[in-house]
């Protein structure tokens, strides 16, 4: 590896850490919100207002207004991105619900069985083939759903949720060739009207908490930035790591979550949920394994038809762009 793609790969290495672990803090501000009374519905809100501003100062930076109108005024990419937007708004308000409720813990479940989760439905619904190692990884990922339901009396139902919430949002963004920034700029569009509408209901009814103190007013403007900051650093550090890497460092984000849970937000590991994040776990080290294997069958692949070009078939793993 030369300097040049040396350089390219640590910065690459420092965005993905940057945006992982931006994610895993990111339950620490929603607990500051519902310290201030805020409840999930209000800050889901307003988190889409104020992503809406630092999202089109992003579009300005890299030039991007062009391909932000030619999305605007396709009826199709509008009427698609309002389907995926619509899924993003309820696996945000599952999150943002997860972390004022206690429940971080059972979210980061859903975040670890994400990617096998995507390789499921993209063989469901696009197509693709499962590997055979997959499958007793995705076993494991509906085993570490059933334990609490059998042992614990409950369904987990926010863990998957959470899951399929974003797995389908991303079949449904498959749909649309658009480019991230302009996708979620669109989306953040397009949800804009609702959000404030609810945030006026508030204010009418004496609910909303935006304009009662200047430092809570700036901590819920600050989710503008808590929101776009990660996306971008994400999307540099996708343009300068193969998605092998991208695959393993996604998990660092529920790592961070669970540890959070645990150590700082008062939350307790149950003897079912521990058994539960045993099995998914498991199968993590099983699908890091399979794309560990997979990679050298493609280097072996390249280096014997150094002509041929190889796809790397790690995607189905590719980590969720925003949370």
């Amino acid at each position: 590896m030369g300097d040049a793609a040396a350089t390219r790969y640590r910065s690459g290495l420092i965005f993905g850490l940057v945006a992982y672990g931006w994610w895993g803090l990111v339950p620490l501000y929603f607990v500051h919100l519902k310290d201030a009374d805020l409840k999930a519905g209000e800050i889901l809100a307003h988190r889409i207002v104020w992503s809406l501003p630092v999202m089109l100062v992003l579009v300005a930076a890299v030039g991007g207004w062009r391909d932000l109108f030619r999305v605007l005024g396709s009826r199709k990419l509008v009427l698609t991105l309002l389907a995926s937007s619509s899924l993003l708004a309820v696996n945000w308000l599952l999150y943002i619900y997860a972390t004022v409720s206690g429940r971080v813990a059972e979210a980061s479940l859903g975040y670890f069985m994400m990617p096998l989760v995507n390789a499921a439905l993209a063989t469901a619904f696009l197509g693709e083939k499962l590997r055979p190692a997959h499958y007793p990884a995705l076993f494991l990922v509906a085993l570490g759903v059933l334990i609490p339901s059998v042992w614990g009396g409950y369904l987990p139902w926010l863990a998957v949720s959470v899951t399929a919430s974003f797995g389908v949002y991303g079949l449904v963004r498959k749909k649309a060739p658009v480019e991230s920034t302009t996708g979620l700029s669109v989306e953040t569009i397009l949800l804009l009207p609702p959000s404030l509408g609810f945030l006026l209901y508030l204010s009418a009814t004496g609910g909303n908490h935006f304009g009662s103190n200047g430092a809570l007013d700036g901590l819920i403007a600050f989710s503008g930035v808590v929101t776009v900051v990660p996306l971008l650093a994400f999307t540099l550090s996708l343009r300068r790591l193969p998605l092998l890497a991208i695959s393993f460092m996604q998990f660092l984000s529920p790592t961070i979550q669970v540890l959070l849970a645990v150590a700082l937000l008062g939350e307790t590991l149950t003897p079912d949920r521990v058994a539960a994040f045993v099995c998914v776990w498991a199968a993590v080290l099983i699908f890091v394994w399979d794309a560990i294997a997979q990679a050298r069958e493609l280097r072996k692949k390249q280096q014997a038809h150094p002509s041929r070009r190889v796809g790397c078939g790690a995607g189905a793993g590719a980590a969720p762009v925003t949370r």
